[in-house]
């Protein structure tokens, strides 16, 4: 009978495959993360310029549901019209149309906190005030703007004084 030994082979990478493997590993993760960053800054600035949006739209449908008076407007503190655009919003009936919440009279429907991550709006209008057939006061346009904008990243909704909102990308400034 013969007996075959079999010697034992050690196997594993060699240091050569191991930098071989990290330097392709590197380039791939220096091409993709500007790619996964302006991906991240697009997703957020559609989701806030999408929040502004669904405040626009649901002023005007409040207002026709109640035939009567809403306004939109900036709120730091969710109860007033106080502060800038980017601080948050709040939506509410507005019985007198002078775009103050009125204690008692006037009702904050929904309210919107501020943008995250260092975004800002901006707008010449402190307030948009729906009427009950859906008109607005005057026509706005917000610009919405993030930190580290390249490109056209940035968004602008403008509202015209049939009380559509619209978007549109713009170059970032």
């Amino acid at each position: 009978m013969r007996v075959v030994k079999h010697m034992n082979k050690e196997t594993g990478f060699t240091v050569i495959e191991l930098m071989v493997t990290l330097a392709v590993a590197a380039v791939l993760v220096t091409l993709a993360v500007p790619a996964f960053n302006t991906f991240m800054q697009n997703n957020r600035i559609t989701a806030q310029a999408n929040d502004l949006l669904t405040a626009l739209n649901a002023s005007r449908d409040e207002a026709l549901k109640r035939r009567a008076t809403v306004t939109i407007c900036s709120s730091s503190d969710g109860s007033t019209c106080t502060g800038n655009w980017h601080d948050g919003w709040i939506v509410f009936t507005d019985d007198n149309a002078d775009s103050i919440v009125d204690a008692g009279t006037d009702e904050v429907l929904r309210v919107w906190g501020g943008l995250q991550g260092g975004s800002t709006i901006s707008s010449a209008a402190a307030s948009l005030r729906y009427d009950g057939i859906g008109l607005v006061n005057n026509s706005a346009t917000f610009q919405l703007r993030i930190p580290g904008c390249k490109g056209n990243l940035a968004r602008d909704i403008s509202v015209s004084v049939t009380g559509q909102p619209s978007v549109t990308h713009s170059a970032c400034s």
